[in-house]
């Protein structure tokens, strides 16, 4: 396995080339709704969006559709220009809002991205339809194949000829990128990027967990990052924070067998600040930080992370690492597997 120094080393190089982009921009950018937050390049052909995106989960978490349309004005008057969702988050609910509240005001200053859980390429037609529906819109800015978990699944998706609906999608226009996320093991990931690489295909995006306690433990950022940056892969990080279970909390992944009394809370035990979870993930080199955000307050704070963000040494991150290691793994990491 690479050290940080090599892999800082390796990716140093990759920089150069704007395969990512700084910590923040040189110089505010302002669009008509005020100032962006900083950005990153996300895309190969240079394309940048806001550091920060918001994910689309939380916000259907609510029933009341007035504190969703709030949560989505405050993200706007943040900065705020990524927002992810996904077909299957609380049966379109997710979606419908930021059809609603959305897309009607912002389409064109905002990068969008939805995703399809899609076994088979009618299932991954009729959940573009449908989200192309529910978010009110012609086009999306990135489409990709939802939670893939093992590579078994990426076979199976690919003989059903999902791969096929995404490629059409994009040739076609309804989506400008497609990608493809996962949560349980890098292995997943590698080997769908070896299958593309033997067919001469490229997707523009991967959304991967990273945090913490990730590079102790069947490691995204280590097996999987340096690969995306080989290839010009733009970087999504989810589970920043392990889905809330780095702070003793029960997830949607946490199995009933794991007691919420043993699931510790790195937060309060080891005085982890969570403005320094981010800051870590921010460290690496990812294009976004996709978080979700229960409140406004969590809105505020992810944004403020970003916008006063100090960059973390090498011996600092380091330190985050070996606090976290002990607790890396099948509790706090539940989502993860191992084959």
């Amino acid at each position: 396995m690479k050290t940080r120094r090599e892999f800082i080393k390796k990716t140093s190089a990759l920089t150069a080339f704007g395969l990512f982009a700084d910590w923040a921009s040189a110089n505010p950018v302002n669009d008509k709704f005020g100032e962006v937050l900083p950005q990153r390049q996300l895309i190969r052909n240079g394309e940048k969006t806001t550091a920060f995106g918001m994910g689309g989960y939380h916000l259907g978490i609510t029933l009341n559709p007035k504190e969703a349309e709030k949560m989505i004005e405050r993200a706007m008057e943040l900065g705020v220009r990524f927002y992810d969702n996904a077909r299957g988050y609380h049966a379109g609910r997710s979606e419908e809002y930021m059809g609603k509240f959305l897309t009607p005001k912002y389409r064109e200053d905002i990068f969008l991205m939805t995703k399809s859980p899609g076994s088979t390429a009618k299932e991954a037609q009729k959940h573009l339809d449908e989200s192309l529906k529910a978010l009110n819109t012609d086009y999306l800015d990135l489409w990709q194949m939802h939670a893939l978990n093992r590579p078994e699944d990426v076979d199976n998706r690919l003989n059903a000829g999902v791969l096929d609906v995404f490629l059409e999608a994009r040739e076609k226009g309804k989506t400008r990128y497609i990608g493809f996320t996962g949560h349980q093991n890098p292995k997943t990931h590698l080997h769908f990027l070896e299958i593309l690489k033997a067919r001469g295909l490229e997707m523009e995006t991967v959304q991967m967990p990273m945090n913490v306690c990730d590079s102790s433990f069947e490691s995204f950022q280590n097996k999987l990052l340096p690969v995306l940056l080989e290839r010009g892969y733009g970087a999504i990080a989810m589970k920043t924070m392990a889905g809330g279970s780095m702070m003793g909390k029960r997830i949607d992944t946490t199995p009933a067998h794991i007691k919420t009394e043993d699931i510790p809370d790195m937060v309060g035990k080891e005085g982890i600040a969570l403005s320094k979870l981010h800051q870590y993930v921010y460290g690496l080199p990812v294009s976004v930080l996709c978080s979700g955000c229960a409140n406004l307050q969590e809105l505020e704070d992810n944004v403020k992370t970003l916008r006063e963000l100090k960059k973390l040494s090498e011996t600092e991150m380091k330190d985050l690492e070996a606090l976290a290691k002990p607790y890396a793994g099948m509790i706090v990491e539940n989502y993860k597997r191992v084959f």
